[in-house]
């Protein structure tokens, strides 16, 4: 009998560690990409801003660089999407060697500081889906992002999509943080790329191939100040400041943009 119970106790946390392997999100071997589904349903829409947080200096695995990793992901994002950005530039930067940067974070963390930042942004009201991310430092975002998120209390019931860099942590804890913040948010699928692959070409694609499922491309959000004048027989367009032959025209679906060819 005694057997038996043990075989079955066993068996039985056999299959728990199977239930939490298969949630474990999957990580690219080429990129280091973890792409985790959201909390909620749905796409991009509307209005889009990037807010973002970057280090250059000394970063693991990759050197001293000028263009901190996480910059890098955001101009893919923002070469690829039509979205405004912003910033968080904290006032006291953070030491560039890098082990003394782990060190003056890991007394911010014990002692749950909230670090200041230069300016701010005021017109979170005019976007409708933000983009939030930024390195991710032991499984979980600086800081600096709790500052950001007790003065704009504001961005609670936006369409909110988390990404960041790392060091083999995957996204970490940016959704839960956010979640914390704005329980009435709509936080999407996000995306962490290892950083130091993150200036691979294949990572671009990565990028890419997130913001295709998220409903985010130049097709679909890349149209702006769409002008019409009266033609001698029909109507000629200006789209992003190019004219068409008039056989081309805007469809406007969901809020979104597209040119119907």
């Amino acid at each position: 009998m005694k057997k038996i119970l043990t075989l079955a106790l066993t068996f039985c946390a056999f299959i728990v560690v199977m239930a939490c392997g298969s949630n474990e999100p999957e990580v690219d071997g080429t990129t280091g990409a973890t792409e985790q589904p959201g909390s909620d349903e749905g796409t991009a829409k509307g209005k889009m801003l990037v807010i973002y947080f970057s280090r250059a200096d000394e970063n693991w695995q990759v050197g001293y660089v000028e263009r901190g990793n996480t910059a890098i992901m955001v101009d893919y994002i923002k070469e690829l999407a039509d979205v405004d950005v912003f910033e968080i530039v904290p006032v006291v930067a953070y030491p560039a060697v890098y082990d003394e940067c782990t060190a003056y974070v890991t007394e911010e963390i014990n002692e749950n500081r909230r670090p200041a930042y230069k300016d701010d942004i005021t017109n979170l009201a005019d976007y409708e889906t933000i983009f939030i991310g930024g390195p991710i430092w032991w499984g979980r975002p600086p800081m600096l992002f709790r500052t950001f998120f007790e003065k704009h209390p504001e961005l609670d019931g936006k369409t909110i999509i988390p990404f960041g860099t790392h060091g083999g942590s995957g996204v970490g804890s940016y959704a839960t943080l956010i979640k914390e913040y704005y329980p009435n948010a709509t936080v999407l699928e996000s995306l962490g790329i290892s950083g130091s692959n993150i200036r691979n070409v294949s990572s671009k694609t990565t990028v890419e191939n997130w913001l295709k499922k998220l409903g985010v491309d130049k097709q679909s959000t890349g149209i702006r100040n769409v002008q019409t004048k009266a033609a001698n027989n029909g109507v000629s367009y200006t789209l992003n400041g190019m004219r068409s032959n008039g056989q081309r025209g805007i469809q406007i679906r969901n809020g979104n943009k597209y040119i119907k060819q």
